[in-house]
């Protein structure tokens, strides 16, 4: 294993050390793990298979971290599942509609955000977010998967919440909770905007738990159209700026490469 390898690994040990009670956003799902490593004759086996070398920073990820787990937002899906197989083996054209063609899905980062390794043509090597349910697109975010997993880890090293990637206020969430302040200021008779903050306080106390659900916009290989699926970075945030528990977000499914 190389230097670099055992450093992220000390970092993710350290990082759990850190967050015992898994409050970070995402822990309590990678909960600062890895999964098991890939052998050097299965990563050759799945090359083959799709026709396609993985890019050199993922597949020394793979080797010697781990194929899942511990990673950015929600945590890594695995390579090493049928889904991924087949886009990984997927030769058609990627298009802004359909994006998912010659990719590894890396990770859910919430609201049905999911983050994207492009592994063939002229964007190989980048990491890219299809952001589509908010209207927000599809783009890439970074230059290539170590850059992706680095800036993670730095972020949570120094204690800042992650980059959320995907433009504030569109999401389920902040819609949901804007009409349900919108509704309190009309039973009150208030122009829209004026409640004091005490009001405000008062209503985000209110929330009760579970009661904010977000649904998957669209179709996907990870998710189907109308699942449920965790909040994101953004919105949990948002929810503790307010005042609101966290558990007023309704847990969702994870993408289809993370379940039994």
């Amino acid at each position: 294993m190389s230097e670099l390898h055992d450093t992220l690994r000390d970092a993710l040990a350290e990082l759990a050390h850190l967050d015992p009670s898994l409050r970070r956003f995402g822990a309590r799902h990678h909960r600062y793990q890895p999964g098991p490593p890939l052998s050097p004759a299965r990563i050759a086996e799945l090359e083959a298979a799709a026709g396609v070398a993985l890019p050199d920073d993922y597949r020394e990820h793979l080797l010697h971290v781990g194929d899942g787990g511990a990673g950015p937002y929600l945590g890594l899906m695995p390579l090493d599942h049928p889904i991924q197989r087949a886009l990984l083996a997927d030769r058609g054209a990627p298009t802004a509609d359909d994006p998912w063609h010659g990719v590894v899905g890396l990770a859910h980062l919430g609201c049905n955000h999911v983050a994207f390794l492009v592994v063939d043509g002229p964007a190989r090597g980048q990491v890219w977010l299809d952001a589509r349910g908010i209207d927000a697109g599809v783009f890439a975010t970074h230059p290539s998967f170590l850059a992706w997993y680095l800036t993670w880890i730095d972020s949570l090293a120094r204690g800042q919440w992650p980059d959320p990637l995907v433009p504030p206020g569109r999401c389920a969430v902040p819609v949901a909770l804007t009409k349900y302040l919108h509704r309190l200021e009309q039973q009150r008779g208030v122009a829209p905007g004026g409640l004091d903050r005490a009001a405000v306080a008062e209503a985000m106390a209110d929330v009760a738990e579970g009661s904010l659900r977000t649904l998957a916009i669209g179709s996907s290989p990870f998710f189907d159209h109308q699942d449920p699926v965790d909040i994101c970075l953004r919105c949990e945030h948002l929810l503790e700026q307010l005042g609101v528990a966290r558990s007023a977000a309704a847990p969702g499914l994870p993408p289809r490469p993370c379940r039994p």
